[in-house]
Formats: structure tokens, sequence, C-alpha cells
């Protein structure tokens, strides 16, 4: 193994475990693996609501942004 790969597994294993996604990542990216690989969204949620608040979703974001 050359030098740069055993210094970039050095670094690496020393990064603490959040900011592992974040490199993972960036290195994903610069091999183009980024299509079809799982991804993790953080903001996504999934929640039961009544049948109507699809229809009137238009309406409620209007009333919460004060439009």
């Amino acid at each position: 193994m050359s030098a740069m790969r055993e210094e970039l597994h050095h670094l690496v294993d020393q990064l603490p475990e959040v900011e592992l996604r974040p490199a993972l990542e960036l290195i994903r990216g610069r091999l183009g693996e980024c299509e079809g690989a799982e991804r993790d969204l953080p903001f996504f949620a999934s929640f039961e609501a009544e049948p109507e608040l699809s229809e009137r979703h238009e309406e409620i974001l209007r009333s919460e942004w004060g439009h």
C-alpha cells in the first residue's frame, strides 16, 4: 500500500463517527458511485394524517407562511 493510502486510512480511523458520512460521500462522489448508493436523509420523515391533508396542502402552507 502506498504512503498516501496508509495516511488516508490512518486519518479516517481518527475521525469521530459523526464526521464519517461527509467524508464517505466526498469519496463516493469522486468515484462516481453516488448513483444507486443508499442515501441518508435525516430531514425526511413519514407520518399518518387525515386523508384530506394532501388535498389541503396549499391552504395549510399558505396559513403557515402567512400568505
